[in-house]
């Protein structure tokens, strides 16, 4: 028995219209370059970075990892804000060099509710941004324009993401320029 061929039209060519595509993508793109609004502080914000200078090191075989430092990048600070937060309390400190003053602590954390226990936190971050914001004033007075603008902020590892960004928001609000951190006391514990 033989195949018999039955007669079929040509193939149909699909043609697929980059032109309009690559017309909506560039729309979309001025779009999204034209709405794009960054916050003020994303631009305001320094930071404290190494000091830059050359590589003693040239190859990575020649590094001693033992050897101490022959400079310190410690960055001096006027003030260390203490954060310890724990489970079921939250304190905050200021410290200078000749001693800590308390600004306050919130106990009974867990108990609360989260709008509550919000609500006790932002208490304590307003008052350190008063108390950050009247030493600054007084320094500058004191100081003029020798006056420095730098705070560090010392946190335990039990602190929150949120809390801690919400310290160093306060720092910047009291008028803090160079915001930095410093190690956690229970690093190595």
């Amino acid at each position: 028995m033989a195949l018999r061929h039955r007669d079929t039209e040509p193939d149909v060519i699909v043609a697929l219209p980059i032109v309009p595509m690559l017309d909506l993508s560039f729309q979309i793109l001025f779009f999204f370059i034209i709405t794009f609004n960054p916050s003020r502080a994303e631009g305001r914000m320094s930071m404290n970075l190494p000091a830059s200078g050359e590589a003693k090191a040239k190859d990575l075989n020649t590094v001693d990892l033992s050897a101490v430092p022959d400079r310190e990048l410690d960055v001096p600070s006027d003030y260390v804000v203490l954060v310890r937060s724990y489970d079921d309390s939250f304190t905050l400190s200021i410290r200078n060099a000749e001693k800590v003053d308390e600004l306050g602590s919130a106990r009974g954390l867990a108990q609360m509710s989260p709008k509550e226990r919000k609500a006790e936190i932002d208490k304590l971050l307003e008052k350190l941004r008063e108390t950050l914001g009247t030493r600054l004033k007084e320094k500058k007075e004191r100081d003029g324009d020798k006056a420095t603008d730098n705070v560090k902020i010392e946190a335990n590892s039990k602190t929150k993401y949120d809390v801690l960004v919400s310290v160093m928001d306060a720092c910047i609000r009291a008028g803090y320029s160079q915001v930095g951190f410093a190690p956690p006391p229970d690093l190595n514990q």
